[in-house]
């Protein structure tokens, strides 16, 4: 739900009461030139824009007009030449400075173009152009300060819900969650709007409310077609462990997108935690035949293979991933799970990916486990120790590195640490090892907050 602002974007404020305000003359040659511009007739306009602008070299809103109008060309150069005349005679001209702000986002000036929405919106009190400086400043991703300007729009026309949608989108997105949720709750109907309840959804997620996934999958359900709405409620139900929901809500979605990159791997993961393998591999290997430089689709496939004993086929996939030097580090801490499986002869190679996966990211405790494993198996148990230790400093409610750590407590002698490790590892449940695989797994596949 986004305010369109009219075809010439609010082409002529009201000027009135400034000192600065065009002439009779003025006005009447841009009336008279108008027509010309809504029928498309450009060429022409420009024409008469140009004869009109040596005519008035002082007009403001007859250089804004000829912006318009080169605007309207993709003359982007002459078109912000053209809007920066018009403010050098007016500088609070707010039209032009929403033309010129608006061009300025779009070549990627970002702090250019906030500055100018600021000031068109500290310089009108119009409706239009206080939701059109909104917008561009929320465009520009200063969502506190379009928060500001879309509420004195909303002032003005409480009932205008574009706005208030807009406005609650700023305040959630500036991080004022509360706010957003009482701007929503103002819109009327809201119950058969998918975008006003995805964004709800996502407002009570954010204040930790209950009521949020069920915002999110009904927004799905009114609009499968909305990938983000699909991905976001099937995304809240596998955070909830949900496996089943998320595949009804994404089943729908991948009707309407069957090689939707945003739907296919939360598929593949919601089907591989049910222990549907089989399906989970078929919808990750579609993700990558799509696409296939996605990191999460190419980790997913990979770990399958490695879980269902396929190890040369893991190899072969992660491989291939790893020929790109960007490639996220779980591809290399993945590797070395599978060289470590496959043969002890392969154990070198296996510590060496896991230092490529260290060196990514440090601060993954599964890297530091399985490094303390293979360091174990050769005997040096003193660096083994070191990574243990390291994998519980970092995660102390990991459970895996305890009961190796008391192993070499007792080989060590060290009686009193032993038993302390196994008692950790006691109160933290005891899991198998490929438990929690699959839940380290799962976190590093989830995408993150959009």
């Amino acid at each position: 739900m986004r305010l369109i602002a009219g075809s010439l974007l609010i082409l002529i404020l009201v000027l009135q009461g400034r000192a600065q305000a065009p002439s009779e003359a003025e006005q009447q040659y841009l009336f008279y030139v108008l027509p010309l511009i809504e029928r498309g007739e450009l060429a022409n306009a420009e024409e008469r824009l140009l004869s009109g602008v040596q005519q008035y070299p002082r007009s403001a809103i007859l250089y804004n007009a000829l912006g318009i109008v080169y605007h309207k060309q993709s003359k982007m150069d002459k078109a912000a030449d053209a809007f920066r005349k018009a403010l050098g005679i007016l500088p609070s001209f707010t039209a032009a400075q929403l033309q010129l702000a608006s061009i300025d986002q779009q070549q990627g000036n970002r702090t250019e173009a906030a500055q100018l929405f600021r000031s068109a919106a500290d310089s009108t009190t119009n409706f239009e152009a206080l939701a059109t400086a909104g917008l561009g400043l929320a465009d520009c991703e200063d969502y506190a300060g379009a928060a500001g300007v879309l509420e004195r729009a909303h002032a003005l026309r409480p009932r205008a819900e574009s706005v208030t949608y807009n406005l609650a989108l700023a305040q959630y997105k500036s991080g004022t969650p509360a706010s957003a949720l009482e701007s929503l709750q103002s819109i009327a109907a809201a119950e058969r709007q998918a975008d006003v309840l995805h964004l709800r959804g996502k407002v009570l997620e954010g204040l930790g409310k209950a009521e949020g996934p069920d915002d999110l999958t009904a927004a799905c359900r009114l609009e499968p077609d909305k990938e983000v709405f699909c991905a976001d409620a099937a995304l809240a139900a596998i955070q909830q462990e949900r496996f089943q929901d998320a595949i009804a809500v994404l089943e729908p979605g991948l009707e309407k997108s069957p090689g939707s990159l945003s739907l296919l791997p939360l598929m593949g993961l919601s089907q591989f935690r049910l222990g549907r393998y089989r399906d989970a591999i078929s919808s990750y290997t579609a993700a990558l035949e799509k696409d296939s430089s996605v990191d999460a689709s190419r980790e997913g496939l990979g770990f399958l293979c490695y879980v269902t004993g396929d190890l040369e086929k893991a190899r072969v996939v992660i491989e291939e991933g790893l020929k790109n030097p960007k490639a996220d580090f779980y591809l290399a801490h993945l590797e070395a799970m599978v060289l470590y499986r496959l043969s002890p002869q392969l154990r070198s190679k296996a510590l060496d990916a896991v230092n490529r996966a260290l060196q990514a990211n440090g601060k993954f405790p599964p890297s530091y486990f399985l490094r303390g494993k293979i360091r174990m198996d050769r005997s040096d148990f003193t660096g083994a120790l070191e990574d243990f230790e390291h994998a519980v400093e970092l995660d102390s409610s990991y459970p895996l590195p305890y009961y190796k750590m008391a192993q070499i407590y007792t080989r060590q002698g060290r009686r009193r640490e032993a038993e302390d490790a196994r008692r950790k590892f006691s109160e933290l449940g005891n899991l198998r090892e490929e438990e929690i695989l699959l839940r380290q797994t799962q976190n590093v596949l989830l995408p993150g907050p959009r």
